[in-house]
């Protein structure tokens, strides 16, 4: 069980950095009607809205993963534009093997809160007013991608409108792209390389040009589509899903996967209609939680072949929020 809890933090992990690029990459322009549209589209900031997020592995040859791992966030969001954190209520679930674990995230502006297993921890006002503060010092100075040696207009390939749909009851314009992912890897590695020195060399290291070569030959033509409002030039949703075949040459380096796939998708709804967002009423302090997960921590170096035991959560159960 503690193997699967850390095999499904890495997917969780695997799944917000494919959330980051996905993003990103829509950014991206060019001449055409469908990169004009997207860029009217991320030129609209979403002040506000219901946000729902799927994702889901899968990973023929690797054990634990050979069975689908979804992930699921649903609940408001409020933009707190360049002068504090985000206000949002995301309910989030980790489904595996017949296991699924529940939590979620508050957060109201002024302060935060972590919600595991049924119960809420408080990251503190003074943590959040520091988090603050450091975003209205840096609203004055932000940076473009460019200055981070990103440039994802060169990612995007051939992009076309593919018609239109109804997105949570919005009439949108479907675009579908396809993906350099050589050119976006480069692009990450130049990013990662600046990260270092900026952080005393702490950041990972990057990936060599065989690793990149390698990630190509896996990854099959991945295209990412986004649904634009008719009315409003807002998008409503992104969404990809990426086939991965790896030769067999590969196999052992990649940890013995065979195959597998990857999606994605998040959407938006109810756009400029935000809720309230209010802390919960019965909460511990965040030090708890950074107890409990030592303990989890501790109990998989107490596994069978490990390190002397520790204490574990209780088995994660099914409740939603």
């Amino acid at each position: 069980m503690n193997a699967l809890k850390g095999r499904l933090g890495l997917v969780v992990a695997a799944v917000a950095a494919i959330a980051v690029v996905l993003a990103i990459v829509l950014l991206a322009s060019g001449d055409d009607e469908a990169t004009e549209l997207l860029d009217r589209a991320f030129s609209q900031p979403i002040e506000s809205a219901d946000v729902a997020l799927d994702a889901s592995a899968q990973v023929k040859g690797v054990q634990g993963l050979e069975q689908p791992i979804r992930l699921q966030v649903r609940g408001p969001y409020r933009t707190g534009g360049d002068r504090r954190v985000p206000s949002v209520d995301l309910a989030v679930n980790v489904s595996a093997s017949g296991q699924s674990l529940s939590g979620g995230l508050v957060s109201t502006g002024g302060n935060a809160f972590v919600e595991l297993m049924g119960q809420a921890y408080e990251v503190g006002e003074q943590t959040v007013v520091r988090a603050n503060q450091q975003i209205a010092a840096g609203a004055s100075r932000q940076r473009g991608l460019a200055d981070l040696g990103i440039d994802p207009r060169r990612w995007l390939e051939d992009p076309d409108i593919e018609g239109e749909e109804q997105v949570a009851g919005t009439a949108t314009t479907h675009v579908n792209a396809g993906l350099d992912v050589g050119r976006m890897l480069e692009d990450l590695n130049t990013l990662q390389q600046r990260a270092s020195g900026q952080v005393g060399g702490l950041a990972p290291r990057q990936l060599s040009a065989e690793q990149r070569e390698r990630i190509e030959r896996i990854v099959e033509d991945p295209e990412f589509d986004v649904f634009v409002g008719k009315a409003d030039n807002k998008v409503r949703r992104l969404a990809t899903a990426v086939e991965l075949d790896v030769p067999e040459e590969d196999r052992q380096a990649a940890g013995g996967a065979e195959s597998g796939e990857i999606s994605l998708s998040i959407e938006f709804s109810n756009v400029g209609s935000p809720k309230p967002i209010t802390p919960p009423k019965r909460t511990r302090p965040i030090r708890d939680l950074t107890t409990q997960l030592l303990q989890l921590l501790g109990g998989a170096a107490g596994a069978p072949g490990a390190g002397a035991p520790g204490g574990a959560l209780p088995a994660p159960g099914g409740a939603q929020r």
